[in-house]
């Protein structure tokens, strides 16, 4: 075969890869919207509120429907006649996978009876978190002109900042709206709640900022050596045990059901999210997976012990890339469908950095964590969720940046051949 024959081959085959590639982009796309679709009109219209009636206003015979979701709750005087006990309302606050429904019933003064998680999508184990740590006895007896704000009045919960604040968020709507409806000359405080910028989100941006950095110098360099192990060793103690923040799936599906928490106390997570759309834009280079994710640290750091090498097998290497894009793809799809974020990520994050997890999990962690004794990086680069998504944030930069060159390579209408 001529050059010229060779030449016209290999540009079929990349043409024929490229169509292939397109259809199956094509398709994926069209199973997500249809997924997002069906979590959207599968979303229960109205929350089972009377079932928790009992619960949060243990004194009332009897509750009945207002105006703008408030109830009223009776009880039987001695005369016979019935007089109002106590109030309840609904309030949804946003959490880590999505929304977080709570039932709050108040006595007459707007004092705080009890509350009841009526619905949530939130990661079982973080969520148990708040129960097991008693979060809730922490706004009985509260009333509806307290702040109710976590750091303020109220103690988060450690590895479930997210939920908790979604809880205080919910009470907090609840009980005064409450106040707006049935107390009267009630003066309800603004919702002035300051923006969290602490210690978790100044580390953050000191690992983008230093990562960035140390990425653009040249790769012999010993400085970048050792200070890339001080950047990973940094995301492990602060981001994984000490913040308990790492990234996983469930954001991502959040974000795409168009789940958005306040951005006054989860300012964090967008800038770790935005951080790397942000940076891989601009470098093509994912800096959390590769610099200071703390799973993926850990897991380098016990392959640094053993000298783990990356195992590629020519044979099945691009099968098992497939199967962890095949992975992610379809916990996005179960996470957008069932309008669960947090039961479709499966990354034992949690269960390493704040010891918690269901027993596939743990047999999940162990695993891994003996893997990478022998195997660089084995859950990062063939199991994990996050690594095909942040690719697609790269693959979009490199589409926009060929769309740019051809464009700038272009001849002007007045220019000479």
């Amino acid at each position: 075969m001529d050059k010229a024959a060779l030449q016209n081959t290999i540009q079929a085959r990349r043409a024929r890869q490229k169509r292939r590639q397109t259809l199956v982009s094509l398709a994926a796309f069209a199973i997500l919207v249809a997924a997002w679709l069906i979590g959207y009109l599968g979303q229960s219209g109205e929350l089972p509120l009377s079932d928790y009636f009992a619960d949060v206003l243990p004194q009332a015979e009897r509750v009945e429907a207002g105006s703008n979701g408030l109830f009223t709750g009776f009880a039987a005087s001695a005369d016979g006649s019935f007089s109002v006990v106590g109030y309840a309302m609904a309030g949804i606050g946003s959490g880590y996978g999505g929304p977080v429904a709570l039932l709050v019933g108040t006595d007459t003064a707007g004092t705080i009876l009890n509350v009841a998680v009526v619905q949530h999508v939130e990661t079982p184990n973080f969520f148990r978190q708040l129960e097991n740590s008693d979060y809730y006895s922490q706004f009985i007896g509260a009333r509806y002109d307290e702040a109710l704000t976590i750091g303020d009045d109220i103690d988060g919960v450690s590895g479930a900042t997210l939920s908790s604040e979604a809880v205080a968020q919910s009470i907090r709507l609840a009980v005064r709206g409450i106040a707006a409806q049935a107390i009267p000359n009630a003066v309800i405080p603004p919702d002035n709640r300051p923006i969290q910028f602490g210690v978790p989100e100044v580390t953050l941006l000191a690992l983008f900022i230093v990562s960035f950095f140390l990425h653009r110098i040249r790769s012999r360099s010993p400085f970048k050596k050792y200070g890339r192990w001080v950047v990973m060793a940094a995301g492990v103690i602060m981001l994984g045990f000490i913040f308990n923040k790492p990234l996983t799936l469930a954001n991502v599906i959040s974000l795409l059901a168009g789940y958005f928490p306040d951005w006054h106390n989860n300012l964090y997570w967008f800038l770790l999210l935005g951080g790397i759309m942000v940076v891989t834009s601009i470098q093509g280079k994912n800096p959390y997976c590769s610099w200071f994710c703390p799973f993926g640290a850990t897991q380098e750091f016990l392959g640094s012990l053993t000298g783990a090498k990356a195992y590629q097998p020519r044979q099945i290497y691009s099968k098992l890339q497939w199967l962890q894009r095949g992975l992610s793809f379809t916990a996005i799809v179960l996470g957008l469908a069932l309008r669960q974020p947090g039961a479709a990520s499966y990354e034992p994050f949690g269960t390493l950095f704040n010891l918690e997890g269901s027993w596939p999990q743990w047999v999940l962690l162990i695993l891994i964590l003996f893997g990478s004794l022998v195997i660089y990086r084995p859950f990062c680069n063939y199991l994990c969720p996050l690594d095909p998504v942040v690719s697609y944030i790269g693959e979009v930069r490199h589409w926009v940046k060929n769309l740019w060159d051809k464009k700038n390579a272009q001849p002007t209408s007045g220019s000479i051949s």
